[in-house]
């Protein structure tokens, strides 16, 4: 009966104890740009750090300084650590909350930092530091993507809104988004707008690519992505992650590529016109499942122009560790040249310069036929306005205009009114002329009729003849 009791017992302080494990609060993170990783476990003040062979060991005690237990979550993908210049011990910023708190190794000290009550809107941030200021540039929250730009305040103790100019993405997020120290320019690529009160689903992705100018609080839509395997890449859920390697952006796609049934990298140099390379693991390292199955512990990380990938050995003896390290130049060397990510395809552009040929093709045509019928209008107002004499005299002084100037002598001889006295001849063609001139004014105004000069042998005569304007719009109707 006895034994029967302990074992209950026994059993009771066993579930009691998984209760509460699996409730406890635990810190878990990657010291920035090495190998080592470090947990905390709240539940039992201990603090952990991992090992040559991809354990966690026990090293003791963990002190607090303005620690509050309520504000305290499991946060693992949501801290972001990071290391200020000429300060000891580690930063940790945590997502979703604005909480920000500093570690000491030396001491075993994890101290609150900020006095935030911010909650909820910037979880898969892209926080990071930058000239000893913390940034943290999106996120998610409240059920929508956001834009949201925030500098830590160390006076305060609090976050403080950042107000920007430029074309502003819709949306940021650490899986889309990166800040490359060596260019010192944060980037952004295939930013995805949610907001589920809209749509359960994806609103829309923007194929642009924006870099922010911290010095101007400037955003700069750099262009559009045409390269296809990188948009096939952008067009998907989401990455793996999104990472910078001195001036190289680099990205792991969570979904598999057609074509290939492996982990993939895609590199983007940003020094060197935005080219993309795809790499193709050769040597056939696993990314995503160590991240999805294993947490922090198997993260990959950046130091300097090397991406480290973590790696549990499958094959004997189980439980071996590595970290593989693949340098900048090796990466290159070992991927397809994809080439600049935002130049259009050839096919692209004939079709751009079909489309400009055939605009300026319907351009040219609907202008022609505008002037057709502005022509044929004047046809008919000529016919309307002008008499029987004055279209022959219009005539004459057309089929004559090579010739030269015509005189008085020859206009009255045209319309065979020689033989009448010279007054009668005189009035009509001052008649004619009159009624021609006053009749074209009204068809092309402003324009003038007659060229008229005095007669070479009398200079009491006149000779006729039509302005070379006239003439050569006449001559298109």
């Amino acid at each position: 009966m006895l034994f029967f009791c302990m074992r209950q017992l026994s059993f009771l302080y066993l579930l009691l104890s998984i209760c509460f494990s699996s409730h406890a609060q635990v810190f878990s993170w990657r010291e920035p740009g090495v190998s080592t990783c470090y947990k905390i476990d709240f539940f039992t003040n201990r603090l952990y750090q991992s090992n040559a062979q991809g354990r966690w060991e026990d090293i003791g005690d963990v002190q607090y300084q303005d620690v509050k237990r309520p504000d305290l979550f499991t946060n693992a993908d949501a801290i972001n650590p990071v290391k200020l210049p000429g300060k000891l011990g580690t930063y940790l910023i945590l997502e979703c909350s604005g909480q920000l708190y500093h570690f000491d190794l030396g001491t075993r000290i994890l101290k609150r930092e900020d006095a935030t009550y911010y909650r909820g809107a910037n979880c898969q941030a892209v926080q990071f530091v930058r000239n000893n200021i913390l940034y943290s540039f999106g996120g998610y929250g409240f059920w929508q993507s956001t834009n949201i730009i925030t500098e830590y305040n160390a006076v305060s103790r609090d976050w403080t809104h950042i107000l920007v100019n430029g074309d502003l993405p819709k949306a940021i997020h650490k899986k889309s988004a990166t800040y490359l120290p060596d260019v010192d320019k944060l980037i952004i690529l295939g930013a995805k707008r949610i907001n589920q009160t809209e749509s359960a689903e994806m609103l829309d992705i923007d194929f642009g690519i924006y870099d922010y100018n911290f010095k101007e609080k400037l955003f700069n839509r750099l262009g559009e992505v045409h390269e296809p395997t990188l948009r096939s890449i952008m067009g998907g859920e989401k990455n793996n992650f999104m990472l910078a390697m001195g001036q190289y952006i680099v990205i792991s796609p969570y979904q598999m590529v057609s074509g290939y049934n492996h982990d993939l990298l895609y590199i983007i140099d940003t020094k060197d016109g935005y080219k993309g390379y795809l790499w193709t693991n050769p040597a056939r390292f696993q990314i995503r499942k160590f991240m999805e199955e294993r947490g922090v512990f198997y993260s990959v990380f950046a130091r300097g122009n090397s991406i480290f990938l973590p790696q549990a050995q499958e094959t004997f003896p189980y439980g071996s560790y590595q970290v593989a390290e693949v340098n900048a130049k090796t990466l290159l060397a070992e991927s397809k040249a994809l080439g600049p990510i935002m130049a259009k395809p050839l096919m692209d552009n004939v079709q751009d310069f079909a489309l400009i040929i055939f605009g300026g093709l319907i351009f040219i045509l609907i202008l022609r036929f505008l002037i057709l019928l502005k022509q044929r209008e004047k046809k008919n107002q000529l016919k309307l306005l002008l008499g029987a004499n004055e279209q022959q005299f219009l005539d004459f002084l057309r089929l004559n205009y090579r010739q030269g100037h015509v005189s008085g002598h020859q206009i009255v001889a045209f319309f065979g009114k020689h033989k009448s006295s010279p007054e009668s001849q005189r009035q009509f063609r001052a008649k004619l002329i009159d009624g021609l001139t006053k009749s074209l004014g009204l068809v092309f105004p402003g324009e003038q009729v007659l060229d008229i000069q005095a007669d070479e042998k009398d200079q009491r005569m006149l000779t006729y003849r039509l302005t070379e304007s006239l003439y050569t719009k006449l001559k298109k109707l």
